[in-house]
């Protein structure tokens, strides 16, 4: 006899443990819920940091091309001068557009220095003049070549003056920028190291080329403002939660620029630290022939986050995992009353056995409660499956009115929903029901069989008939897979047979609809032909064959057992609590038949039912024959 102190330590046991398995599912479910936020969050940023890269690049892309454009016009024009090229320039959007300076500079050496200022001077009527800058912060070698400007336009007249023979090539970082071009014969861009405190900030893109008549080399330059240009090219775009960070070297890594973007104007200061700026993304941009590092990122409210689903996986599971709670605490009180009883009669009947001899009529009347204990028993167990098969019908009840208000929310036949999202939320409510009620059903057709409410009809049916109607209801399903459902009927198997067509039809249709789930490629072939059983018995088969993922051979022999899946992850997927098949072999067994299964993993699975044959005689013309 079980100790109360016992009984009371294993209900504490079991409620714990059920807790703890709740709130352990309850996390994990929630932080999956979050780490999907945080993911969707993330992709959203990525793909808007490379549209700004994009858009950036293209814009660069642009000017490059615009330079060779100015120079094939200027190696065509043998007119051109320095009124031309400002013609020119200023004409032209693609030139003139966020540039601070734009220009021509000659490659000069003691080999050619005399010949180009006479060059020049012929194009500027003698007034041509080859300057160094006042500030060179980091100056040349001495036998350097200069890269004076033969050309130079710029918005501001006076700029454009100061700058026009102004030898750029003073400074080592662009003197190295300007060679390696001309060697290597492709353009490309540099962030411009500070030259002028107004020329913070912007890009030097140069063009290579060399001029035949003069046998020149030189390079059409831009100053480009980036800012300016990032404004230009991005105010359209929803794309202003973006800052970015920019670097470029030349000359084998000897020099590097760098450039922050905040808020389209520059800034010293560093980024935001990362708990404020969590979204950071690290791309490479090819100007020209140069590689730049550029790093767009936002602040953390750039992409917020939508931590709404998390909170509802929580609530939803700590829900369940309450009423799980509550379902098992009252289980076992209903266990410890059991356990009361039984221990009570239990010491009524020590009592009984030591009064044995002295009081036999006693014993008689004690047999009798014993009796009537059992049959109470009996009746207790009917009573469960009959409250079980009325729950169910209690079930679908308020089941069948939710997936009705779902489906009209769905269809809004009502009118439209100004949010998108309960429309798809009235779909998941929907999906939701007819997996529960489809549960349901199962549950009341295993209740009907326990409490041996379900008949077996005997009434004429055609076989054939039978398979088409069931295909007919499972084809959308098939095609919505894009997989084939077919039927194959043998030539000797008898169209009008004897049997319960609804219980045909819905071993039929649970033995298809299963193979349709667990297929993904091929196909589902449903057969009828009529075969002998080994006593002599005429009989037919129910044949459903796939092309589908088959099941492990150490599955197969626990395949119709109640509450039994092969696979638990696919189960979830896929849905369902494993009574289909446990319904379908109480049904075959009360058509004394026999169901058995054939599978290989990989290859596919037949599900066969083999069962009774009765044909129906010609003249027979049976009222229940659908």
């Amino acid at each position: 006899m079980a100790r109360e102190s016992d009984i009371d330590f294993r209900q504490i046991a079991l409620l714990v443990a059920v807790t703890a398995i709740g709130a352990i599912l309850t996390w994990s479910a929630t932080r999956e819920t979050i780490r999907s936020a945080e993911e969707e969050a993330r992709a959203k940023f990525e793909s808007t940091a490379a549209l700004y890269v994009n858009r950036i690049k293209s814009e660069l892309d642009h000017g490059l091309d615009a330079s060779e454009d100015l120079y094939r016009y200027y190696e065509a024009y043998e007119g051109f001068d320095a009124a031309t090229f400002e013609r020119m320039v200023s004409s032209s959007s693609g030139l003139n557009r966020n540039r601070k300076l734009v220009g021509v500079v000659i490659a000069v050496g003691e080999s050619n220095q005399d010949s180009f200022m006479r060059y020049a001077r012929s194009k500027y009527s003698g007034e041509f003049d080859m300057k160094a800058p006042a500030k060179v912060p980091d100056p040349a070698p001495a036998k350097a070549r200069k890269f004076p400007f033969l050309y130079a336009w710029s918005s501001d007249l006076r700029r454009q003056g100061r700058w026009t023979g102004m030898d750029l090539g003073a400074h080592a970082s662009l003197n190295a920028f300007f060679e390696e071009t001309l060697r290597t014969g492709k353009p490309g861009g540099i962030l411009l190291p500070q030259l002028e405190t107004t020329d913070e900030g912007c890009v030097l893109l140069a063009v290579p080329f060399r001029r035949s008549r003069e046998n020149a080399a030189g390079l059409v330059i831009q100053l480009i403002d980036l800012p300016q240009m990032v404004r230009f090219a991005l105010e359209t775009d929803r794309l202003a939660g973006l800052n970015a960070s920019f670097n470029s070297h030349w000359a084998d890594g000897r020099y590097e620029q760098a450039l922050k973007i905040v808020d389209w104007k520059l800034s010293d200061e560093a980024p935001p630290p990362p708990a404020l700026r969590p979204w950071a993304s690290t791309q490479e941009m090819q100007v020209g022939s140069y590689t730049w590092e550029v790093t767009p990122w936002s602040h953390y409210i750039g992409f917020k986050i939508d931590y709404g689903a998390a909170v509802i996986t929580a609530g939803v599971s700590m829900i369940l995992t309450g009423l799980v709670i509550f379902i098992v605490w009252s289980q076992s009180q209903r266990a410890k009353r059991v356990v009361d009883i039984v221990n009570r009669r239990t010491r009524a009947l020590k009592e009984a056995h030591e009064e044995l001899e002295q009081h036999y009529k006693l014993l008689q009347n004690l047999n009798k409660d014993v009796e009537e204990a059992r049959k109470s028993a009996e009746t207790a167990n009917r009573a469960k499956s009959e409250f079980l098969a009325t729950m169910s019908h209690e079930l679908r009840t308020p089941l069948n009115a939710i997936l009705g208000f779902s489906q009209l929310l769905q269809e809004q036949a009502l009118g439209p929903i100004g949010d998108k999202r309960y429309v798809d939320y009235a779909k998941d409510i929907h999906s939701s029901g007819s997996h529960l009620l489809a549960i349901i059903n199962d549950i009341l057709d295993l209740a009907k069989l326990e409490a041996g409410k379900i008949r077996i009809e005997h009434k004429v049916l055609s076989s054939r008939l039978l398979v088409e109607r069931a295909v007919a209801l499972l084809q959308q399903q098939a095609t919505g897979k894009g997989i084939k459902l077919s039927a194959e009927f043998a030539p000797g198997m008898p169209d009008r047979i004897y049997g319960d067509e609804l219980r045909l039809r819905q071993i039929l249709i649970n033995l298809a609809s299963n193979s349709l789930k667990f297929t993904n490629q091929g196909g589902v072939v449903i057969r009828l032909h009529p075969k002998a059983f080994p006593t002599g018995q005429p009989g037919w088969v129910l044949e459903v064959e796939d092309t589908g993922i088959g099941i492990p051979e150490e599955k197969q022999a626990t395949l119709f057992d109640r509450f039994t899946q092969v696979d638990t992850a696919l189960s979830r997927r896929h849905g369902g609590v494993g009574l289909g098949l446990a319904i379908c072999r109480e049904l075959v067994d009360r058509m004394e038949g026999k169901i058995s299964v054939r599978s290989t993993p990989g290859v596919g699975t037949t599900m066969r039912v083999h069962l009774p044959l009765e044909e129906v005689d010609g003249d027979d013309d049976d009222d229940g024959m659908i």
